[in-house]
């Protein structure tokens, strides 16, 4: 018991007479990136985006959906080399080019996602009415 009562005193005395503080308390070096998703055309919010960040060795991976307000946040972000991509149904996904973070940086994005072309199929009326006969 006594060594241990020795090494509280001996880290008391290297951080200048106080008690270390406990993982929670240390200063985070994470970094934070959030901002809002609009359509580009309607320039409306676009709800349900999922947001994929990763790093270049993908050992880091977080996702998140956006809100009805189209805004989205990751937080406790590795600083370093980010890709971030932005997918949804119904829209091209869009990947950012890499984002270099730096330790308990914010920063904010303003992203504008792209419908996907549709292929526009004509009917005549007449046509659907036949279809539904036979």
């Amino acid at each position: 018991m006594l060594t241990g009562t020795v090494l509280a005193t001996q880290l008391a005395l290297a951080n200048n007479g106080t008690s270390p503080k406990p993982n929670s308390e240390l200063p985070k070096e994470e970094a934070t990136v959030h901002g809002y998703v609009v359509d580009a055309n309607t320039r409306k919010p676009v709800c349900g985006v999922v947001v994929s960040a990763s790093n270049q060795k993908k050992s880091f991976k977080k996702e998140v959906a956006t809100d009805a307000s189209g805004y989205f946040k990751l937080e406790e972000m590795p600083a370093g080399d980010v890709l971030i991509y932005f997918d949804k149904k119904g829209y091209q996904m869009l990947k950012k080019s890499p984002l270099t973070l730096k330790s308990k940086s914010v920063t904010k994005l303003s992203i504008d996602l792209t419908e996907e072309e549709r292929d526009t199929v004509y009917e005549h009326p007449v046509l659907r009415l036949i279809d539904g006969i036979f």
